[in-house]
């Protein structure tokens, strides 16, 4: 068992205020009506525990999860790296997380554009093809349970 609830009912959404990507995603959850937990990683430290479980929950090594691009050093020179070593670097420079994380039950994702965010949400189109200029009112009730019509590249 981890140390990062994991609620079906509750996204747990981890950012950084200092970058863009993290901004924009944020602004799709506050018009979304569903509960979660929002993480500014500029306000608040995830512990190193925590890194290495969101690290292992998307399959990767916790260096993975830095932007070496918002890094001041050459990306050659990181490759001697260790796990310790990064985590140094996420405590103290919050924006090299510049792709957000988002945590919903057992899924984990990390976003690289702010609209991924709708993957976890249900997306229903029911009344889409109904028109009222037909005379009738659309039929809006949800016609799909527990579907997700975003593709995905896997």
């Amino acid at each position: 068992m981890g140390v990062i609830a994991r609620d079906e009912k509750q996204l747990t959404f981890i950012y950084s205020s200092n970058t863009r990507v993290g901004r924009h995603t944020l602004s799709y959850l506050t018009g979304i009506d569903k509960k979660y937990l929002a993480i500014d990683l500029s306000k608040t430290k995830v512990s190193d525990t925590q890194w290495a479980e969101i690290a292992a929950a998307l399959g990767v090594k916790i260096g993975d999860l830095v932007d070496k691009r918002a890094l001041d050093i050459n990306s050659e020179s990181t490759d001697g790296f260790s796990s310790n070593d990064w985590l140094k670097i996420i405590q103290k420079n919050d924006s090299v997380i510049s792709r957000p994380i988002v945590i919903n039950g057992k899924h984990t994702k990390q976003i690289d554009n702010p609209t991924e965010i709708l993957e976890f949400f249900e997306v229903d189109s029911a009344g889409l093809e109904q028109s009222p200029s037909n005379g009738a009112d659309p039929d809006i009730e949800r016609t799909t349970e527990d579907e997700n019509f975003i593709e995905k590249n896997n």
